[in-house]
Formats: C-alpha cells, sequence, structure tokens
C-alpha cells in the first residue's frame, strides 16, 4: 500500500463538520477518501497543436512530492535551467510577477531563506522560468505545494525522478482536485513571514 503524501502544514482536506450543504462537494469529499495522492509524477509530452507550436517545451510533467522534500526537489529541477533564470511569484489572488533575469545561482540564494515560506505557505504561488525564442523551462509551485514543470530534456529529468525514487503514475491525483482547506503559515508558526511580506520582499529584490 502506498504511503499517502505529506501536505504541508498549511492545508488540508475539509472535516465532516465543514462540509457546505452542496452534494458535489459532497461527493468529492467521499472520493478524496481514496484518492490517489501519494508520491510521483504524471508525464505528457507536448501536444502537436496549433496552440502549443510557438512554445519552447518538449514535455509537461506533474510532481507530487512530501512537503519535507519539496525544496530540495526544486533545487535539484533547476539544474535542467540554463545559467540564467528568472523569479515567478505571486499572491494566489492577484496575477504572477515576473522578475528580471539574473544568475540562477544568487537567485538560488537569495530564496533560499525564504524556503519555509515558499513551500508551505498556501496563499502564494512560486516559480522559476527560462524562456526564449527556441526553448521554455519552468518549475512552478502553485498554491496546493505540487510541483508542474515544462521541460526540454527528458533524460535528464527521468534522471531527478529516479533520484527522489519518484514514479511515473498515470492515474495519479492532485490535493486540488478535491475540496480543501487553506491556512495562514502564520498560525503555525510565528516566526514565519508573512505573504504579503514576503512578496513584498520578492518584489524589491526582483522587479
Amino acid at each position: 500500500m502506498k504511503k499517502t503524501l505529506e501536505f504541508p502544514k498549511t492545508i488540508r482536506f475539509l472535516n465532516e463538520d465543514e462540509i457546505p450543504n452542496n452534494p458535489s462537494i459532497l461527493k468529492r469529499w467521499e472520493e478524496s477518501k481514496t484518492a490517489n495522492i501519494v508520491q510521483g509524477y504524471t508525464f505528457k509530452l507536448k501536444e502537436n497543436n496549433s496552440e502549443h507550436e510557438s512554445i519552447g517545451f518538449d514535455f509537461f510533467a506533474e510532481i507530487n512530492i512530501d512537503n519535507s522534500n519539496l525544496w530540495n526537489l526544486t533545487v535539484a529541477l533547476s539544474k535542467t535551467l540554463p545559467e540564467v533564470a528568472a523569479v515567478l511569484f505571486g499572491h494566489i489572488d492577484f496575477d504572477l510577477n515576473y522578475g528580471n533575469y539574473e544568475e540562477k545561482d544568487s537567485i538560488l540564494k537569495f530564496i533560499n531563506q525564504y524556503k519555509k515560506e515558499l513551500t508551505q505557505d498556501a496563499f502564494i504561488n512560486f516559480g522559476l522560468i527560462y524562456n526564449d525564442d527556441e526553448n521554455l523551462v519552468e518549475i512552478f509551485i502553485d498554491e496546493s505545494k505540487y510541483i508542474k514543470y515544462w521541460g526540454v530534456d527528458e533524460e535528464l529529468f527521468r534522471k531527478i525522478m529516479n533520484d527522489f525514487k519518484l514514479e511515473e503514475i498515470e492515474n495519479l491525483e492532485f490535493i486540488d482536485e478535491y475540496p480543501k482547506v487553506r491556512e495562514a503559515l502564520t498560525r503555525f508558526d510565528e516566526n514565519a513571514i508573512d505573504s504579503n511580506l514576503l512578496i513584498e520582499k520578492l518584489s524589491e529584490k526582483y522587479l
């Protein structure tokens, strides 16, 4: 039996007494009890259609990993980016901010001090990207704290997945497919930086 995925402390399924009087939500809550939300990843080659023709990625993956290992995987995947990259960040209720391109290593060094917030704050979206006329590589950690990845080097990607003992799972599911509760990280950790303050810090640094 596969181990249930370790979520951040800020995200959980609804308790029964929190379910609104809505049959569809109740149905999804019941289904969440047997959802295949485990460690692993999905993998899809870029579809050959006009919508994707001008976008320079070769494949798309979604990755579940225990939250305590999410930052390590993010850093490992950053090796698939070139030496320069840009930061993506923003509050879930607003558009993403796109930072300027800078040396990747300096970006990682700076944001490492906020790895707790970036991997556990369920009100912040965050990512790293490189995009030119031919290539798109993007690592995106959304509010539900799993990774969406667009890439061009399948061999290196699968090696990283193997290094983290992550398997490709066709019927893998993700927590945002089901009714869930988000709570502020500062409720659990008085030393955590508030979502809006962190976005201000990242804005001052990268915008």
